[in-house]
């Protein structure tokens, strides 16, 4: 009995070793030092939908500052806007000196596409053929915004994002599954019966 519970322990280390890549965590640092009336932005990208994203902002000088996260075209609109309010997936407001906060959200789809274009003739005519390609890339920005701030603003921000947790849930709940199955089919193998 002892024997087929840590078979079993140990083919469920091995399953959870190999799914944590499927998991596919990922963090991101920065520290900004952003003048007064000014904002500050890094970019990062992600590969899969619906990432669960957990963002630490600790403000040292300075603020009170805003954070929020922008997907590219949010960003655009914003950048070109002057700052004019878009929908962001993660932020907090009047964040001042001293404090340290997480926010958590999700981001959105991965659905950034690339089309190309094949033209071939036929006859008198030209015929072009369109393909889209999902490249499943999103590009988000990270803004920290110094304009209302009455002074120089140091922050440090980090993020942490992983898959949804139902994904994880589901990965983990089928490795566990499988890990049982593989540990009960040694015991039966060896049962004479």
């Amino acid at each position: 009995m002892k024997k087929s519970i840590s078979t079993g322990l140990f083919l469920l280390v091995i399953a959870l070793f190999i799914s944590a890549p499927m998991v596919n965590a990922e963090k991101f640092e920065w520290d900004f030092a952003v003048d007064d009336g000014n904002i500050g932005s890094e970019t990062f990208t992600v590969n899969k939908d619906n990432y669960f994203v957990q963002l630490t902002v600790e403000v040292h000088n300075g603020g009170p500052v805003n954070i929020f996260i922008l997907d590219e075209p949010a960003w655009t609109l914003w950048d070109s806007g002057n700052g004019e309010v878009v929908a962001a997936y993660v932020g907090a407001s009047n964040i001042s000196s001293g404090s340290k906060m997480t926010i958590e959200g999700y981001l959105g789809l991965a659905n950034l596409t690339h089309t190309d274009y094949t033209t071939f003739p036929v006859g008198n005519t030209t015929t072009v053929n369109s393909s889209v390609t999902v490249l499943g890339i999103n590009v988000y920005y990270l803004v920290v915004d110094n304009r209302d701030g009455a002074s120089f603003a140091s922050v440090y921000v980090s993020i942490l994002t992983t898959v949804n947790t139902q994904t994880i849930l589901v990965t983990l709940s089928a490795l566990v599954f499988i890990a049982i199955l593989a540990a009960r089919g040694r015991k039966w193998k060896k049962s004479p019966f």
